[in-house]
C-alpha cells in the first residue's frame, strides 16, 4: 500500500467515525468490563455451589433417600421431601454462569458444550465436597444457637413432616401407638394398625429415632410402615430421654 492509498483510508475511516458519531473508549472501561464479567462468573459459581450443597446437605440430614427402603409406598414420600427448591435456585445460577462464560473469547476457540460440562463438574464436584466436609453441621449448629439468625432460613428447618412421610424420635408409648417430636418440636400421633408394617426383630422404644410412611387422617398420621433410622439427630440432640426411658413397645401385630 502506497502512501496514498494509506493517507485515504485514514481519511475515509475518520471520516465515517465522525459521521456516525463513534466514540473511543479508553482502556480502563474494557478492564472494567473483563473484571465485572469475570466477578459476575465467580460468583455465579460459587452460589450455584452453595445451593447444590445446601441440597445434598437437606437430603443428607433428612436422609430422605431411606424412605425409597420402603418400596412403592415410600416413592411419593421420597419425591416429597426431595429438595426441589435448592436445585431449581443452583441450576439457576449455573445458567447465568453459562451465560457470562459465553461472553469471554475461550467460549469460541473451545467447544462450548464442553465448557459446561466442565463447569457442571466442578459445580457438582465442590457442592459435594462441601456437604460431605462438615461446614454445614457447624453451621447449622451456630443457627440453632441464634449466633446466625440471617441464615435461619437456609438451615432452619429440615422439612420431616410431610403428607405422606415423616421423621421424630419416640418421646411416649401410648396404648399401642406412638407420638413423635421432630426437630422442630412438632408432636405427632401415630396410630399403628395390624398392617403396619414394623422394623423385624426390634421393640420399639422411648428415644427411637423411626422414619415413618402412610396417611394422614385428621391430625393422626395412619402408618402403613416404619423403621428404625440411624440419622444425625442435629437440633435434637440429647433431647427425648426421661422417665420413660425403659417403656417399650412390644412386637404383638403381625
Amino acid at each position: 500500500m502506497n502512501e496514498n492509498n494509506k493517507v485515504d483510508l485514514e481519511a475515509r475511516i475518520m471520516k465515517r467515525i465522525k459521521d456516525e458519531g463513534i466514540s473511543f473508549r479508553s482502556k480502563y472501561i474494557f478492564l472494567a468490563q473483563k473484571l465485572g464479567l469475570g466477578g459476575g462468573l465467580a460468583l455465579s459459581l460459587i452460589l450455584a455451589i452453595l445451593f447444590l450443597n445446601l441440597a445434598f446437605f437437606t437430603m443428607k440430614v433428612s436422609g430422605s433417600l431411606e424412605f425409597l427402603s420402603f418400596g412403592k409406598i415410600g416413592i411419593l414420600a421420597f419425591l416429597e421431601s426431595f429438595p426441589y427448591h435448592w436445585i431449581l435456585i443452583g441450576v439457576a445460577f449455573f445458567v447465568v454462569a453459562s451465560m457470562i462464560l459465553s461472553r469471554y473469547d475461550i467460549s469460541y476457540r473451545k467447544p462450548f458444550n464442553k465448557l459446561l460440562a466442565a463447569l457442571l463438574l466442578l459445580i457438582f464436584v465442590a457442592g459435594t465436597a462441601l456437604a460431605l466436609s462438615g461446614i454445614d453441621e457447624a453451621i447449622e449448629e451456630k443457627v440453632a444457637q441464634g449466633k446466625i439468625p440471617i441464615l435461619r432460613p437456609f438451615y432452619g428447618r429440615r422439612g420431616e413432616i410431610g403428607r405422606r412421610g415423616l421423621v421424630g424420635e419416640v418421646v411416649e408409648i401410648r396404648n399401642g401407638n406412638l407420638v413423635v417430636e421432630s426437630s422442630e418440636e412438632e408432636k405427632v400421633f401415630i396410630e399403628l394398625t395390624r398392617n403396619t408394617l414394623l422394623p423385624p426383630e426390634s421393640d420399639l422404644k422411648v428415644g427411637d429415632r423411626i422414619r415413618v410412611v402412610g396417611e394422614w387422617d385428621g391430625k393422626i398420621f395412619r402408618a402403613s410402615a416404619l423403621m428404625l433410622t440411624h440419622e444425625s439427630r442435629g437440633l435434637m440432640r440429647g433431647r427425648g430421654r426421661g422417665r420413660n426411658e425403659l417403656q417399650t413397645l412390644p412386637r404383638t401385630r403381625q
